[in-house]
């Protein structure tokens, strides 16, 4: 199977599992707040639990699959796992039983899209880990952009079960994909024991640089997934089709620049694609609840064209860090960070939004993806991931 082929399958599966992430976003006023008379904290709880699902066992299945030397069984028993989950929250009744079975779905789904992403990089050369994560991002941005609309416009026309019951669907086909379409890549020199797997940790420090920015990035976006819906409805009174269209303006730019920016990233290092979109991308997020509905369409497209120079470049930089026979760990410790991030991300959400409106809270999501930034420049350009091309020695080791 060529390289191509390999990259689009995994591309697929990939857009099947973030697509679950964002179909219930616009609708969380209906499904949660209205139907359990939940406040804002409460109804985040639904998105946090599912990420502190991925941050406790993510690392887990990638170590246990560099010890097993294969990551296609795991990838197979992630979709059909998550299937089952979706159908059954479809049939929850109280908001305990609901999220109970949302974070045990959560710790099924990471297993599949954690290891499929690893597989993708398994499947390449290093040198073209950039634009592979490019094409990875893409599918996952895709699946994030269409969620939001699709649920929207799935609740709205027909009722709030039905996007559960399309992503029950979805996994199903994610699991056909991957039991016929996928094969394992040979690991060499397999580790002895997941604690041995696990050490890649601690013996590349260089990893916290990618491990901080995955924890960043994905702890802003959770503003935008949970709190931006929100304050769109309160703000200026939209429907539940017009927050995901709002919501998908963010992330049809990341479909289309990643692949162009994760190729970039290998012809120049990560390091200036990482720092100019931080920086910009923060300072525009500082400004979501400032600006009037029609501005807030250019604002939100724009943060999403910068949002797209990150993602696939410290992807790849954790990429560029992992030794293969141990990188199941250490993509599962970048999304372990990056879980981390949503975590906190959709708690501080709903708790500074409720305590000091939606303004206030987005103030503070932009700052922390700045002051990151600019602490990252002199480590960055110490560690040599300056205007570097992958192939640069100081990268590789």
């Amino acid at each position: 199977m060529s390289h191509i082929k390999e990259v689009a399958i995994y591309a697929v599966l990939m857009f099947v599992a973030m697509l679950s992430l964002t179909l219930m976003a616009p609708v969380i006023q209906e499904f949660i707040i209205d139907r359990f008379n939940a406040s804002n904290t409460e109804a985040s709880m639904f998105f946090s639990l599912e990420m502190l699902a991925y941050v406790i066992f993510a690392m887990i299945w990638g170590s246990l699959s560099d010890k097993c030397g294969k990551r296609k069984l795991f990838i197979v028993f992630g979709f059909a796992g998550s299937a089952v989950l979706y159908f059954l929250m479809a049939q929850a009744n109280t908001l305990p039983i609901l999220l109970i079975l949302r974070f045990i779905q959560g710790a099924i789904t990471v297993m599949a899209w954690s290891l499929v992403m690893t597989s993708a990089l398994d499947s390449v050369p290093k040198t073209s880990y950039g634009k592979t994560m490019g094409v990875i991002g893409m599918a996952m941005m895709l699946g994030m952009a269409f969620g939001a609309p699709l649920g929207g416009f799935l609740a709205e026309r027909y009722n709030v079960f039905v996007p559960m019951y399309l992503t029950s669907f979805l996994f199903l086909m994610g699991t056909l994909i991957s039991a016929t379409q996928i094969h394992d890549v040979r690991i060499e020199n397999k580790p002895d024991t997941m604690l041995e797997s696990i050490k890649v940790l601690i013996d590349e420090k260089r990893l916290a640089v990618p491990y901080i920015f995955s924890f960043v990035d994905r702890f802003t976006i959770a503003f935008f997934i949970f709190a931006f819906p929100l304050y769109l409805a309160h703000a200026f009174g939209f429907g539940g089709a017009e927050r995901g269209m709002y919501q998908a303006l963010l992330l049809f730019p990341l479909v289309v620049f990643q692949y162009p920016f994760g190729r970039l990233s290998d012809k120049i290092g990560r390091a200036p694609l990482l720092v100019t979109g931080s920086l910009f991308y923060g300072l525009e997020m500082c400004l979501v609840c400032f600006v009037g509905k029609t501005i807030l369409i250019a604002l939100i497209l724009s943060c999403g064209v910068f949002a797209a120079m990150m993602f696939p470049s410290s992807t790849a930089l954790a990429g560029d860090l992992s030794p293969p026979n141990k990188r199941g760990a250490a993509i599962g410790g970048f999304n372990v960070f990056g879980s981390l991030g949503f975590v906190v991300g959709f708690s501080a959400a709903g708790i500074l939004s409720d305590m000091y409106g939606y303004s206030t809270s987005f103030v503070f999501g932009g700052i922390s993806e700045i002051l990151v930034a600019l602490i990252a420049i002199p480590i960055l350009l110490k560690m040599g991931f300056g205007l570097r091309a992958i192939r640069s020695k100081k990268i590789s080791k």
